[in-house]
């Protein structure tokens, strides 16, 4: 099982959304932050407005996939979250060690799944 962590402009967050949705997607962690991207460096700043401004609203995705899904989901992130600017985000993964579902019990990927 992978992790994975997204961090997405908040004006692409729905479009990103509503496509891993359509996907399938049986789950997700969404957070609003607040961040400051590499690209930004104080030293560069000329005034405080500038300085304010490098603070960006995103918004954070926490998604938990099987192995199988998680270059499926890789790929609607980056094609729907990107336009080309800086400050499109980042995607990270991870791998998950253990999972469990605190409802049925169960273990590893049957966790995920959302069957009664």
């Amino acid at each position: 099982m992978k992790e994975i962590k997204a961090y997405v402009r908040y004006d692409m967050a729905q479009r990103v959304i509503d496509a891993l949705v359509q996907d399938g997607i049986s789950g997700m962690t969404i957070i609003n932050v607040e961040a400051i991207g590499a690209e930004c460096d104080p030293k560069n700043q000329h005034i405080s407005v500038e300085y304010v401004q490098m603070y960006s609203r995103v918004v954070k995705l926490e998604i938990v996939c099987t192995d199988e899904e998680l270059e499926r989901f890789v790929k609607i992130i980056r094609e729907k979250g990107h336009i080309g600017f800086k400050g499109d985000g980042m995607i990270f993964v991870s791998d998950i060690e253990r999972a469990v579902s605190i409802r049925t019990g169960k273990e590893g990927q049957a966790a995920l799944v959302n069957v009664d």
